[in-house]
């Protein structure tokens, strides 16, 4: 029963941070998606950015079946922890490595960048986001409210990701992601991975039915695993590979 209750515990915390972005985060959310939205009618598409273990929902809004092919990711394998733990940390934190990597994309005016951090402390997503608002993009913060706000930047600008960001949309993650208590005091049981694909989930979905709306189809990929699923995706690939570095490797 013990092992029950703590199983119980764990998803009662997902599920109480969930309603809350569902909640509090419709306006942002909404807003979000007229941006998106907007971008795309005009021929845009959008740049996503985490670091770390937060590229993990980069790669659940890229070529996954049920997401759009507007979407370019701002991918670096250093960033990975899998290249090594302690190198993606130290370069998530090293000055200057940010506008580096957005200036390896090509960012245009009117798009929009979502840029993911639970902290929203470290350099190279800010500078991302600098970058992004440099070149006349909408920027999209998503971010830990609870977390951003207990501490202190580590970007030379002294700013946070919230602060420079246009729309700002709180994951509804606790300070250090993890959500629950051990008996022994420390804290285990991340809730954000959940969390930021809910907000990512819902914010394309709200500018799928957007540019519906605005008579518009969607390019949204198939499983490639259903029979019409490669032919479909192929022509959305064809579409945006002039503008998505990733469809071209």
């Amino acid at each position: 029963m013990e092992g029950l209750a703590w199983l119980d515990r764990y998803f009662a915390e997902v599920t109480s941070r969930l309603e809350r972005v569902r909640t509090t985060q419709r306006e942002a959310l909404q807003k979000a998606a007229r941006a998106v939205a907007d971008c795309v009618a005009a021929g845009g598409v959008v740049h996503v950015h985490g670091c770390g273990h937060t590229q993990i929902l980069v790669e659940e809004v890229w070529y996954r079946a049920g997401q759009p092919a507007y979407v370019s990711p701002l991918f670096d394998q250093a960033l990975w922890p899998h290249n090594g733990p302690a190198r993606a940390s130290a370069l998530e934190k090293l000055p200057g490595y940010g506008t580096l990597l957005a200036d390896a994309h090509e960012l245009r005016p009117g798009e929009v960048g979502i840029v993911l951090s639970n902290s929203g402390r470290n350099p190279t997503p800010i500078e991302v986001a600098l970058r992004m608002r440099d070149k006349g993009l909408t920027v999209v913060a998503i971010t830990s409210m609870d977390y951003t706000t207990q501490v202190a930047s580590k970007h030379p600008s002294g700013k946070r990701l919230f602060e420079i960001a246009d729309i700002v949309i709180d994951n509804a993650g606790p300070l250090g992601d993890a959500a629950v208590s051990l008996p022994n005091g420390r804290r285990a049981a991340p809730v954000t991975t959940i969390t930021n694909a809910a907000v990512l989930g819902a914010l394309f979905l709200e500018a799928n039915v957007e540019l519906l709306r605005r008579g518009i189809e969607p390019p949204v990929f198939v499983s490639a695993n259903l029979d019409q699923g490669p032919d479909v995706n192929e022509t959305y690939v064809s579409r945006y590979a002039g503008r998505v570095h990733y469809y071209r490797t």
